[in-house]
């Protein structure tokens, strides 16, 4: 296959899909633009599949300096983090669940944005996304009602953009709650000139009205604080004014120029990057790309994705398959359909690195799940303290039950444990009928018991996970199963019908032929 033939194919590709006219179009019009002025990670892509493994000499310029990370990893991790923050243009880093990939991508995003490089981080599942809450700088959520310009002008008005954060003063000047306080416009407006002409004594005995619950000598710390940081708070409120004050064509410029500040990551779910409301990020530039749960990448997604980015970093497990592709025809993209895959094979081992130890999941019970969840043997470096339950003599237990009856042997089992282990119980199910019906029948004083769907536990995980199994075959993928396996951290306890689960076909029946798996029969009476 040569270029031009590639071009042809994915455009043929976009019409045959099922997007709608617009965004077809848009995505279509995005690639005509990449065509003619590709990016690296583009070239690394289109040059791989049309000429087989290549190593590009041109280098993004990233120049990360020495990175050391605010988050514990280990040498494996540390490798892997290595080379994303290199200056190759893609950076495919490929592992099994709970080998630590999120926690890279973490320190990743953290480290990119500490060091002003624009970031992109998307994920397939919305939960995979609470990791992210904490970002610094103000990031641009996907999910919001309001368009990316939109959120900007609000963010300027609101003053959001305008207030100079304190998170990177000298340790003798930490983020204060009390001060956030007085920082609006108005209380500024009152109290800078008190401040700025007040001597430290007086106006501690001016803000005691303001603060009165607060001790003597923490209002003497607080007026210390207005004393040193009098010259910032000024500028803050002189900031604040000429915000208020911007006339439509000054909004509209510095809006422009703000879209390409990294203090603003755009963080989201792939699916919602791509919906039409978000067509103007397309045009964007990012230093970096990042795609956790990289699997589920379409092949127009991953072409559009690399467009975007300096660098390329894409996360995944090559043991899950992509069910949303469907063949296009007899022709290349019908060998092409998982693009993660297909990159993890045919890129030259510079641009990949594969993650070999697994930290969440307890030994016990990874040795007999470890067939279904990972193509290749994992090492397991579990070191943190586990809870025990008494009354389960495995840490992995199949409950055969028949599938009608799972939810009531659920309901069950959960009364025999403590209400105040409620936090680290959770249940999966695979539909939300099951889920729903579970909500309303677990015991009330399991308050904080979680139950979700499959893929509502991405990103997700418990020391005591439940799985109910449903009474169907039927649009049951290998990623569901994955997950649901993946998210115990010191217990697993499945329900479901052991005959039923153990046919031909069944995703189950590598671990069901495990020889190590314990299993119970539970009493049914009729």
């Amino acid at each position: 296959m040569n270029e031009r033939e590639f071009w042809g194919e994915l455009q043929q590709l976009i019409y045959q899909s099922n997007q709608t006219p617009e965004i077809a179009q848009a995505q279509w019009e995005r690639l005509v633009q990449l065509h003619n002025y590709p990016t690296l990670p583009t070239q690394l892509i289109i040059q791989t599949i049309c000429h087989g493994a290549v190593y590009l000499k041109e280098r993004s310029q990233l120049n990360f300096p020495a990175i050391n990370s605010n988050i514990p990893l280990s040498a494996n991790q540390t490798l892997a983090l290595e080379m994303a923050l290199s200056n190759s243009a893609i950076a495919l880093i490929v592992g099994s669940p709970a080998t630590g990939k999120t926690r890279i991508a973490q320190t990743l995003a953290h480290t990119a944005i500490n060091f002003s490089k624009r970031i992109l981080l998307l994920t397939h599942h919305h939960s995979t996304l609470n990791a992210y809450r904490n970002l610094p700088g103000y990031p641009f959520w996907l999910n919001q009602q309001q368009d990316y310009q939109s959120w900007v002008i609000e963010q300027l008005y609101s003053q959001h953009l305008s207030q100079p954060q304190m998170d990177y003063l000298p340790l003798h000047l930490l983020p204060d709650r009390e001060l956030v306080k007085l920082r609006t416009t108005a209380k500024l407006e009152n109290w800078l000139p008190i401040i700025k002409n007040t001597p430290q004594a007086q106006l501690t005995e001016q803000l005691q009205p303001e603060f009165p619950d607060l001790t003597n000598d923490r209002v003497k710390l607080l007026a210390y604080r207005l004393k040193q940081l009098e010259p910032l708070l000024q500028q803050q409120l002189k900031l604040s004014q000429l915000y208020a004050n911007l006339s439509l064509q000054g909004v509209t410029e510095l809006v422009s120029q703000i879209s390409e500040s990294p203090q603003i990551p755009i963080v989201g779910t792939v699916a919602e990057f791509m919906q039409i409301q978000h067509q103007s990020l397309w045009h964007n530039n990012f230093d970096l790309v990042i795609v956790e749960e990289a699997e589920y990448l379409s092949r127009i997604e991953l072409i559009l994705l690399s467009g975007l980015a300096n660098k390329l970093i894409l996360f995944g497990n090559i043991k899950t398959k992509n069910h949303r592709s469907s063949n296009a025809g007899k022709s290349f993209f019908s060998r092409f359909t998982q693009s993660f895959h297909y990159l993890n094979q045919h890129l030259l081992p510079s641009y990949r690195y594969q993650l070999t130890e697994q930290y969440r999941i307890h030994p016990e019970i990874f040795k007999i799940v470890e067939p279904v969840i990972c193509d290749r043997w994992i090492h397991t470096k579990y070191s943190r303290q586990y809870y025990h339950i008494p009354q389960l003599t495995n840490r992995l237990i199949w409950q055969d039950v028949p599938n009608q009856k799972a939810g009531e042997k659920i309901i069950q089992f959960i009364q025999t444990l403590n209400s105040q282990l409620s936090s680290q119980i959770g249940i999966v199910t695979f539909c939300t009928q099951a889920r729903d019906w579970l909500t309303a029948n677990s015991p009330t004083d399991f308050t904080e018991l979680f139950i979700g769907t499959v893929g509502e536990w991405a990103g997700i995980e418990r020391a005591i996970v439940i799985i109910n199994f449903p009474e169907s075959l039927e649009n049951l993928t290998s990623s569901d199963i994955n997950i649901a396996l993946s998210r115990g951290q010191d217990y697993l306890i499945l329900f479901g019908d052991f005959d039923f689960w153990r046919q031909l076909g069944s995703p189950l029946r590598t671990l069901l032929s495990q020889p190590e798996l314990y299993k119970e029969r539970g009493v049914v009476l009729s």
